[in-house]
Order: C-alpha cells, then structure tokens, then sequence
C-alpha cells in the first residue's frame, strides 16, 4: 500500500514538472474567426519595414513577416481600422497584439494592436466612425484605472445588454 502511494506520488509530480517546462505562448482567437488565424501578444523588440520581432514569456523572440498591406501602410481588409495600429507607430518596449494569418503556408501578420506603451499613453490609432469611442481613449482610461486608481468616465465603461425588463413595465 505505501509502495502504490510513493509510486503514485512519484508519477504526479514527474507528469506536473513536465506540464511546468512547457513554454507558454499567449493565444487568443481574433474577432474574425478564419481558422488559420490567431492572435498572439508579447513585447517588441524590433521592427524593419516588413517584420516585427516580439518576446513572448517563457519563449525565445520570435519574428513575424508583416504581411503586405501592413507593410505598404494599409489596413488589411481583414482588420477593424479602428484597433490597429501601422507598423510606424509601433516603438521598441510596445506590448502589442497582433492578428496573424496563414497565406499560402507562411504566417503573415496582418494587425498590430498597441495594448500598453511603457512610461506613455497609447497613442491614437487608425480613424473610425464619428462619435465612436477610439480604442486608445479606452486603453488609457483603463491603464490609469488600473496604475492610478482613476475611475473610468461612464462613457468609456463598457454597455452589457440586459434580458431583465426596464423597471416600472410589465414582462
């Protein structure tokens, strides 16, 4: 009995350690659902005018071919103009997002989404429609919320929908 416990302890922490050397890489599906796509975060450490080098935790850096219309300055179809960003306005030491895509068997990335910009504000992206709210005026409130302690203007908080009926009317 004490021998099947020793063996089974030993078996748990051997299958745990090997769980705990795997590397990690932050993944996320994007909002456009393409299987081959995903989103991957990490800080970067260098651009050139057709790749972005990012460090991910627990892994080595990895390089990222942008994909041609990035590269040419552009918003690929694909992409909300209003989260992503140029490759010329990201800066060494950015945590970004980006939307990677797979073309003809290479990894593109086609989106680049400044998350948090050390020592500064997340600068102003792409344009999108009047009156909307613009994703850096959003990341910065949230980044001084979560620094300062800066409460949120209620027109940045996001609005949940709600199935319960408004107060005073009948269901």
């Amino acid at each position: 009995m004490k021998l099947a416990l020793v063996i089974g302890a030993a078996l748990l922490v051997a299958s745990l350690t090997l769980l705990a050397e795997k590397p990690v890489q932050p993944v996320r599906k994007t909002a456009f659902d393409v299987s081959e796509t995903i989103c991957v975060g990490g800080t970067v450490l260098a651009t050139t005018k057709d790749t972005i080098m990012l460090a991910h935790d627990n892994k080595v850096p990895t390089p990222y071919p942008v994909h041609d219309c990035l590269a040419a300055g552009k918003v690929h179809k694909l992409v909300s103009p209003g989260r992503s960003y140029l490759l010329a306005d990201v800066k060494i030491g950015d945590f970004v997002w980006i939307d990677t895509i797979a073309e003809n068997k290479q990894i593109y990335c086609v989106a680049i989404q400044i998350w948090e910009r050390p020592g500064g504000l997340v600068p102003a992206g792409q344009v999108i429609e009047k009156g909307a709210k613009t994703y850096h005026t959003v990341r910065n409130a949230d980044i001084a919320f979560r620094d300062k302690g800066t409460p949120i203007p209620e027109h940045l908080k996001p609005k949940f929908p709600t199935l319960l009926p408004k107060e005073g009317t009948k269901k």
